[in-house]
């Protein structure tokens, strides 16, 4: 090696190790109190989505989750659970749904207004929908706290409003 590679490395060496003695100059210091633990504080309510047995709508308590208003329309493309299935229930809901809430001006808004329903792949939305399954998210739809009404988008025919009275012979 010669005398300036050594010079150097010894150099380097010395500011490594003076690095390394000074710290990051934070001086330590003691627990500090930050308040409280952090806690998960919300609370979700059942929901209530109608399934089908026998060709009859059936309503069914599933548990809620914490700001997702509208997750029982998209819980009726889910397969039913065990318990339901073993109880005869299934649901007609073939295409996973999107649901939105509509002021009277057309914007997103908090409860108090319509309900918009449609299949969430774009393709699905030229399909007709059958009876039960409009039965089904209109029942479903008005179980929501603050709908109103429930419009479901038809692809071809348009907008469709449904309401749970218009399938009385459904229900229980």
């Amino acid at each position: 090696m010669t005398r300036r590679r050594r010079t150097a490395a010894t150099l380097l060496a010395l500011l490594a190790l003076g690095v390394a003695l000074t710290g990051c100059g934070v001086r330590p210091t003691g627990i500090i109190g930050a308040g409280a633990l952090p806690s998960a504080g919300g609370y979700a309510p059942p929901i209530t989505v109608y399934l089908v047995r026998a060709g009859r709508l059936k309503p069914v308590a599933r548990p809620g989750l914490v700001g997702r208003p509208y997750l029982a329309i998209e819980q009726l493309a889910v397969r039913p659970t065990r318990l339901e299935r073993n109880a005869g229930l299934h649901t007609e809901v073939g295409h996973p749904l999107t649901a939105r809430l509509l002021a009277d001006n057309g914007t997103a808004a908090p409860p108090g207004g319509e309900l918009i329903v449609q299949r969430s792949q774009p393709d699905d939305g030229q399909l007709p929908w059958a009876r039960t399954e409009k039965a089904q998210i209109a029942c479903t739809a008005e179980a929501i706290p603050g709908v109103e009404s429930i419009a479901l988008w038809g692809g071809v025919t348009g907008w469709e409003g449904v309401n749970c009275d218009q399938f009385v012979d459904l229900l229980p």
